[in-house]
């Protein structure tokens, strides 16, 4: 049956969160025997952590749900829920060796937000955008832009009695330049979907109901046919969850019900468009084991369950925000709890449905689940870098780095636009850069410095691959840009 409202969704969803983690004097218990087993884990890779949370005023805590974003000067880019100067979160920045930058500390009340979730996004303008759970003038939330300078700008207040309430997750740009968004709670009680320009100008386009889906985590993708896609975490005929498949306009043209056990249950993580054209991600319950899946489901709301967690002993446990779609082709991912240690795992997935589960989180020395919640991002310099809520030093959350042999890349923030467009990219060793081409007619560009260019669609262009001819050697984009007509 649906929730009660008599608390926030925040709560609510943190809460049915929190309640899948099993105790902590099971997992002491345990803990010996999944060592003697470690050995037949296949897979196994080495984490290095770059950096340790510490709290305090110097310091974030507890990335909850944070995905790093890589930004024009090469750092990475990420929100923690707590620490900082008044402890209601950070918004920091971390190179890939581990120096650490505190951006911004928010401080709540009408003029800043509170508790960010969700990570950050680049803008094609270079500018981060992202949200708080609390703050502003109703302690609903804020939507905000950040310069790489930590420069902060309240973009729009949440408030329930006019629209959404307690957003999880930052905006995503579209093609058509807008910011697209979830709140998981808000105006009617069930969440909805918004529409911001890079100036503020607020518009809720989608308010969703018991029948399609309530209270969204994740936030939208736009798939290459310009809908929006947006797993929703609860309601839908089994009240396990939906994929709701939406125009930019807010309207609804079709959707698919998860139906719990064996399917999946509780989808909290955004999809990832692949090349054959499906969208992949995790849900962090369901499956045949009721611990989590990995699922495909395509442009026509089918759904295939491609991995379900906990099968084996010391497999991966709620598989919690999606995955990343790397530059060799494989979805990589984290889950929450399992592994080894009953403290999370990294695992990588094909399209095919393969999976292979690569690293065991230990957080034994602090009797707490290290709790990876989000993927990894990859860098441009091909390594895959993420964060967990717990852990490290302190027990405050780590930044991680995991290598696994991948080439540097091109990224950008859109991988589409216009004849004549200016586009954003991001890459390494970018200064002596000798020629850009665009599906290998050449264009026009800018180096501002060793990590980002600027290069002009040029007249004529057609999609496909963007290439780089820098002082390294060639490397091409991390996905086909689309030249729109």
């Amino acid at each position: 049956m649906k929730q009660s409202n008599s608390l926030p969704a925040v709560q609510v969803l943190r809460n049915a969160f929190e309640s899948l983690l099993k105790s902590r004097a099971n997992r002491v218990v345990l803990c010996a025997l999944c060592m003697l087993c470690a050995a037949l884990l296949a897979g196994a890779q080495t984490v290095s952590t770059i950096y340790n949370f510490a709290g305090g005023t110097t310091s974030g805590a507890n990335p909850w749900y944070v995905t790093l974003v890589q930004g024009t000067d090469g750092y990475l880019y990420g929100t923690t829920y707590n620490g900082g100067s008044k402890g209601m979160g950070t918004a920091f920045k971390v190179s890939t060796s581990g120096s650490f930058v505190l951006l911004h500390s928010f401080v709540g009340g009408a003029s800043d937000g509170a508790n960010p979730t969700g990570g950050l996004t680049l803008g094609t303008d270079g500018n981060f955008y992202g949200t708080t759970q609390q703050g502003g003038s109703s302690s609903q939330g804020v939507i905000f832009k950040m310069t790489t300078s930590g420069t902060i700008t309240i973009l729009h207040t949440f408030n329930a009695g006019t629209d959404g309430a307690f957003p999880w997750t930052a905006p995503i740009e579209a093609s058509d330049g807008n910011f697209y968004g979830t709140t998981a709670d808000g105006k009617g009680n069930n969440g909805l979907v918004y529409k911001i320009t890079s100036s503020g100008t607020f518009t809720t386009i989608y308010s969703f109901d018991v029948t399609h889906g309530y209270h969204p985590v994740a936030a939208p993708v736009q798939g290459v046919d310009g809908y929006l896609y947006i797993p929703v975490a609860e309601g839908g005929a089994d009240f396990c969850g939906t994929v709701v498949q939406l125009s930019t306009a807010g309207v609804l043209n079709n959707y698919y019900s998860f139906n719990c056990e064996p399917d999946g249950n509780y989808p909290v993580g955004p999809l990832v468009q692949a090349s054959n054209g499906s969208f992949y991600s995790t849900t962090q319950d369901g499956g045949t084991n009721g611990e989590g899946t990995v699922y495909q489901i395509t442009t026509g709301m089918v759904e295939t369950v491609l991995h379900s967690f906990g099968a084996t002993f010391g497999d991966g446990e709620y598989p919690s925000a999606g995955m990343l779609l790397a530059t060799d082709g494989n979805y990589y991912g984290s889950a929450a709890e399992g592994g080894t240690y009953d403290d999370g795992t990294l695992f990588n997935a094909t399209t095919g449905g393969s999976y292979n589960q690569l690293y065991s989180f230990n957080n034994s020395a602090n009797l707490m689940e290290e709790s990876p919640l989000s993927p990894p991002i990859q860098d441009t310099n091909g390594t895959l870098y993420g964060v967990t809520e717990f852990g490290g030093t302190k027990d405050e959350g780590t930044v991680y780095s995991l290598n696994m042999g991948l080439s540097s890349f091109v990224n950008s923030p859109l991988f589409s636009g216009k004849e004549g467009s200016s586009v954003l990219l991001l890459g390494d060793h970018l200064t002596g850069t000798s020629s850009v081409t665009f599906n290998g007619m050449s264009a026009k560009y800018v180096v501002h410095n060793d990590t980002h260019m600027t290069a002009t669609v040029p007249s004529g262009a057609t999609s496909g691959w963007i290439k780089v001819t820098t002082p390294s050697g060639a490397i091409k984009s991390r996905k086909v840009f689309t030249v729109e007509k």
